[in-house]
């Protein structure tokens, strides 16, 4: 074979390599990763609250200007959740129809039982649940999905960072 067709070949090889490195490294979440429907274990003492629904035109404000911000804004392709320190409530948005429900659970950091806020109300629903937590505590969110029929967590999940109570 001559250069002329040696190097035509190894052109044509490092365009290829090139287009399939693009499609391999495209920019996307670890959680768009996971795949759905793989069933989670979530603790044995877990409460489980339903959502109350939040009107639309009033979820939560995440911006800093806002007055009582929405703080460790988290999610999946599959759902959201938040934290107002101002009162202690948890979001939770339901943003796919897959028949499961949208889930925020809350961990502490000083021993209380974790709790977990579940959306059921459909797609595009967003839900809000009013708890107490210790003021000098800090929270971590989970957004999951749950199956309210078979009282099952599903992946994809996403967890926020500690997140303090008090929001300062």
């Amino acid at each position: 074979m001559s250069v002329h067709g040696r190097l035509k070949i190894a052109v044509a090889g490092s365009a290829l390599a090139l287009a399939l490195s693009t499609f391999g490294v495209s920019p996307v979440e670890a959680d768009d990763r996971q795949p759905i429907g793989l069933e989670v274990e979530m603790p044995t003492d877990l409460k489980i609250t339903e959502a109350t629904e939040v009107p639309e035109g009033t979820e939560p404000a995440a911006a800093a200007a806002a007055t009582h911000p929405c703080i460790g804004y988290t999610a999946t392709y599959a759902s959201s959740g938040c934290f107002q320190a101002y009162g202690d409530v948890v979001y939770a948005k339901d943003l796919l129809a897959d028949g499961k429900s949208a889930a925020v659970g809350l961990f502490t950091d000083y021993g209380r039982a974790a709790e977990v806020c579940v959306v059921s109300l459909g797609a595009g629903k967003t839900g809000k649940c009013d708890w107490d937590y210790w003021e000098k505590g800090n929270v971590q969110l989970e957004v999951l999905l749950y199956d309210f029929d078979t009282d099952e967590w599903y992946q994809p999940i996403a967890w926020s960072d500690w997140l303090p109570v008090d929001g300062q």
